[in-house]
């Protein structure tokens, strides 16, 4: 039995609507508020323990009929000649285990609509285009009034607001600031079918991926090095990816190229992180997922991460006799994993800017994925 009985989700993404869901697995009745009506975002992928992560979810089964499973063959993280799309690395090695899922990559408002409805099967209360007023934390529970003018109290809050969280900056007003990781990230998701050569390619202007979605798209992740942080226009990011893709030859990025035009929809963004140390809670109130530890997507990770987080926290209500106990027992189990996610991400990023050959960057990942592999 779960040592709460209410808790109030702060965040419908990746993080908030699967800690709902994981608690709600345990008996807590929830209650889920977002600003957002709609989701945005291109794709996610998630391997590992964080495909498990999905299992214990109990909704791998449909993130897979619709996103993209590993397969045998797959080359999507591989690295290729930009001139010739040739494998020239295999890329890194990640580790498995008995009762192992496929990775799988699925299109982030599908991933967003099924965990949704998985949250409603569990009778989880979601509130699209409510907000919080104001947040009062006590002995008995934590009081908040929203936007909508309800109120409610609480045995637990649980901010899932991202990484420009307001409830972060209220509850530890002296936490360090998200922090430029030197790079832009571009997302598009390139209408039409399969693009022969999945995998990573680099040029002296940066590097891109991409991998195909059954819904009709390519997926295309770009990263460019940036001497200094400034918000890019969408003209700036079409003209800065335009420049990345007619850099190179190989016949895969020529043929991304031809489907590159003026409507196409760029998603352009400096690369920022953030860990919080020590603690993630206080009193009644814990952050978790970009809220409390945002990442680059240089290991592909940060979203599972917040599964994880979203996993951990049910299971550590269900375990503990009181609260307190609980957050502890979660800090234990989260921040060390996080903490090398996060380091090896922002490692990753340094070792691109300063030009390091592939492999001592696929040796790392390697390496991060070993540890990974055991379970959280």
């Amino acid at each position: 039995m779960a040592c709460i009985a209410t808790a109030l989700v702060v965040g419908g993404s990746i993080a908030g609507m699967n800690a709902a869901i994981a608690l709600a697995q345990q008996g807590v009745k929830v209650d889920v508020i977002e600003l957002a009506a709609e989701p945005l975002g291109a794709s996610l992928a998630f391997s590992g323990r964080a495909a498990m992560a999905l299992v214990d979810l109990g909704i791998y089964d449909e993130v897979r009929a619709t996103g993209r499973p590993d397969e045998p063959g797959s080359t999507a993280v591989s690295i290729r000649s930009a001139a010739t799309g040739e494998i020239i690395n295999p890329g890194p090695q990640r580790p498995s285990w008995p009762g192992a899922v496929p990775a799988v990559g699925v299109y982030r408002p599908e991933f967003l609509r099924i965990a949704h409805e998985a949250a409603d099967r569990l009778g989880v209360r979601v509130r699209k285009g409510v907000g919080y007023e104001t947040i009062q934390d006590g002995a008995d529970g934590v009081t908040v009034s929203f936007s909508d003018g309800e109120t409610g109290t609480y045995d637990l809050l649980v901010a899932a607001d991202g990484i420009g969280s307001k409830i972060r900056s209220m509850v530890f007003p002296e936490a360090l600031k998200p922090e430029f990781a030197g790079q832009l990230s571009i997302r598009w998701m390139a209408p039409g079918g399969p693009v022969q050569d999945e995998g990573w390619y680099a040029s002296s202007v940066g590097r891109l991926g991409f991998y195909y979605l059954p819904q009709g798209v390519v997926y295309v992740a770009a990263v460019i090095n940036l001497p200094e942080w400034r918000w890019f226009s969408g003209e700036e990011v079409r003209t800065t990816f335009t420049a990345l893709l007619d850099s190179m030859t190989a016949p895969a990025i020529k043929e991304l190229r031809s489907r590159l035009n003026e409507s196409s929809e760029l998603i352009g963004r400096p690369f920022e992180w953030l860990l919080l140390p020590d603690s993630w809670y206080k009193g009644r109130i814990l952050l978790i997922g970009d809220a409390a530890h945002a990442t680059s997507a240089h290991m592909g990770m940060g979203g599972g991460m917040a599964l994880e987080d979203a996993v951990v926290l049910g299971q550590s209500v269900a375990a503990a006799a009181t609260l307190p106990e609980a957050l502890d027992a979660f800090m234990k189990r989260r921040f060390d994993r996080v903490k090398l996610v996060v380091d090896t991400s922002v490692g990753l990023g340094r070792m691109e800017q300063q030009q390091a050959p592939p492999a001592e960057n696929v040796a790392l990942l390697t390496k991060a994925f070993a540890s990974l592999g055991q379970p959280y």
